[in-house]
């Protein structure tokens, strides 16, 4: 069995809940479709922790690194639908 500490794990964050509270208001969830949803608010939770984390030791954890990288996927994937050919 192996033992994992979650605290260590944790990415500390600058951001106040009443600015992630915001930050998920800001998005428009009535004009999207309902098994789209879940992934915008996971979007813009990563978009939260990547602005509001400063701090390099934070920006090194794996948790960090694994969701910036697929933050950026999803961005490249979403940018290269839009290209008509």
């Amino acid at each position: 069995m192996k033992v994992r500490n979650k605290e260590a794990e944790r990415i500390k964050s600058e951001c106040t809940p009443k600015e992630l509270g915001e930050a998920r208001q800001a998005l428009d969830l009535e004009s999207m479709d309902p098994e789209n949803r879940a992934i915008a608010i996971r979007e813009r939770i990563v978009e939260v922790m990547m602005a509001t984390t400063t701090d390099p030791r934070e920006r090194r954890k794996e948790l960090f690194q694994k969701a910036a990288w697929t933050y950026g996927q999803r961005r490249r994937a979403h940018k290269k639908s839009n290209i008509i050919i």
